[in-house]
């Protein structure tokens, strides 16, 4: 087995390596059937990076002039490449667009928010704050001619950083996607390799319309924000946790907290409905929550679930406790579903697994 978590020196596109910690971490395009993909990622079609869009990696196309600079994401400011090699790309012109990107950015949202204050002693020009981080782990395969391969078939993530930060929003302006936080300026992630999503209520996603519409009507919402730092004091945000609710969406199930056990059948986890009542008949009754355990196609238990109502927020919440009723082991298929008054499903969300254990 190996494992490493540590700053990424250099990108393989031919090879579909990414070297840190002294090891070149191979992304097979699959393994058992499965498709191999880098979390935390963004391919730009509503995945996460793979072998056949591994260059979507590369500095020189998440750039503010590159291929993938396209839409909302209008560019990195910060490089995958750890400092060194960075300050030593071989093209000027990727680390000049990467730093002229940051200027303006940081510039756009200075100016929208003047009660910014800049850190004492924080530098004016480029911050020294660079690179991602590779999280990987798996096992050595060799071949027939002695060649090793370092195989991610049990985890692989890439993070620019893990920074957090949370707390009443001081500031917003939905014309450049900004808000303060603190005395934090927040974009919303422009490097098209990772994400910009805002959660709702539950852990559902939610357009970014929703975030801006409910700002202006409490402008001090409290937000939590995960995202990678340029600087002391500016975030681009991939995750945006709030409490808002998208009320024209279909109702959404979230779950977390999972617990597998094989050997006293016993299945344990919990979640939310966001939107639990029931439209078909007015909208003062529940939705029926049902749980479903799967193996492959075939269903090894369907029953319904109890919903609790959350009285400040109207939130369903749910917790299912599943013991001796089937051979867990089986079980590699979740689902959680809602059915109207007339035993319609409104919405389901279905979880592997492998994904959530």
């Amino acid at each position: 087995m190996f494992t490493t978590e540590g700053a990424i020196f250099h990108l393989e596109p031919t090879t579909h390596q990414i070297f840190c910690t002294g090891i070149g971490v191979t992304v097979p395009a699959s393994i058992d059937g499965g498709v191999v993909v880098i979390e935390g990622t963004s391919d730009g079609a509503g995945g996460e990076i793979s072998a056949a869009s591994f260059d979507r990696l590369l500095d020189a196309n998440a750039q503010p002039t590159g291929r993938d600079a396209v839409g909302a994401f209008t560019g990195a400011a910060r490089s995958i490449y750890a400092t060194d090699r960075f300050e030593q790309n071989a093209d000027p012109r990727v680390v000049g667009q990467i730093t002229s990107q940051w200027a303006s950015k940081m510039a756009i949202a200075q100016q929208v928010h003047p009660s910014f204050v800049l850190p004492t002693g924080a530098p004016t020009g480029y911050p020294a704050m660079y690179g991602g981080t590779c999280k990987s782990a798996g096992h050595v395969y060799e071949d027939g001619a002695g060649n090793r391969y370092y195989i991610p078939d049990l985890g692989l993530v890439i993070e620019l950083a893990e920074n957090v930060v949370g707390g009443l929003v001081t500031s917003h302006d939905q014309a450049t996607g900004t808000f303060m936080v603190g005395n934090m300026l927040v974009m919303l992630n422009q490097d098209p390799r990772f994400p910009a999503d805002v959660n709702g209520l539950g852990g559902s996603v939610i357009p970014s319309s929703v975030l801006w519409a409910e700002l202006a009507i409490n402008p001090n919402a409290h937000v939590d924000v995960i995202g990678h730092m340029i600087g002391e004091a500016f975030m681009f945000a991939q995750w945006i946790d709030t409490e808002f609710i998208d009320v024209t969406a279909p109702p959404t199930i979230s779950a977390e907290q999972w617990l597998f056990r094989d050997d006293a059948d016993r299945i344990r986890f919990r979640g939310f409905l966001d939107k639990p009542f029931d439209d078909t008949v007015g909208g003062n009754a529940l939705l029926t929550l049902h749980v479903e355990f799967r193996n492959g196609a075939v269903t090894l238990l369907d029953r319904v679930e109890a919903l609790v109502i959350d009285p400040v927020s109207g939130l369903g919440q749910y917790r299912v406790r599943s013991r001796d009723e089937v051979n867990v082991s089986l079980v590699d298929t979740v689902s959680m579903y809602a059915t109207d008054s007339l035993g319609v499903e409104v919405t389901r969300s279905t979880w592997l697994r492998v994904d959530v254990e």
